[in-house]
């Protein structure tokens, strides 16, 4: 909730003072951020744009999915002064899309960058090697787009088989 997010931040900001650090974000990763409700968004947002109103951190970055991202989300994005969004992109290949149930297309991917980059914010992409279809030539493919798109930052994880997962019984039925 909001108010843990205060005491997050007061708990771990003393320990980045003094590391001659130019600039010090908060960032809501972990999950789909403009999932949430907009009153839930706004909730959080609030308190990061209090800090940063008061100098104390510098930028507001966050981390969701290329189908949560329209106009109405980042005009409250823009409202309450983020500076990043970095999407989960995992790859550009439809055919990995759909087997690994992301629920959208490539299309919608490239959507998301145009409206983040339109709209001004600074837009990072996160792949994701070795989801079920995948290939090396799907991931360099992926690794073109991204670079073709020209993101601010661009991320690279590999995929992670947990235990009680559909991905891990799909791994189990090959």
């Amino acid at each position: 909730n909001p108010e843990d997010v205060h005491k997050i931040i007061n708990t771990y900001l003393p320990t980045l003072r003094g590391r001659g650090l130019e600039v010090i974000e908060l960032a809501f990763f972990g999950g789909s951020f403009t999932g949430l409700s907009i009153e839930d968004q706004s909730a959080f947002l609030t308190v990061a744009c209090e800090y940063k109103q008061q100098g104390i951190i510098d930028k507001i970055h966050l981390s969701t999915r290329p189908d949560y991202i329209d106009n109405m989300i980042l005009a409250n994005l823009k409202k309450f002064d983020v500076d990043i969004i970095e999407l989960g992109v995992q790859s550009f290949d439809p055919s990995v899309l759909a087997a690994s149930n992301r629920g959208h297309g490539p299309e919608a991917i490239y959507e998301a960058c145009s409206l983040i980059k339109n709209c001004g914010f600074e837009l990072g992409i996160q792949l994701m090697i070795g989801l079920p279809e995948d290939s090396l030539e799907k991931c360099l493919f992926s690794a073109g787009e991204t670079a073709r798109i020209g993101p601010s930052i661009a991320r690279l994880y590999p995929t992670v088989v947990l235990n009680d997962t559909e991905l891990r019984n799909m791994y189990l039925n090959g």
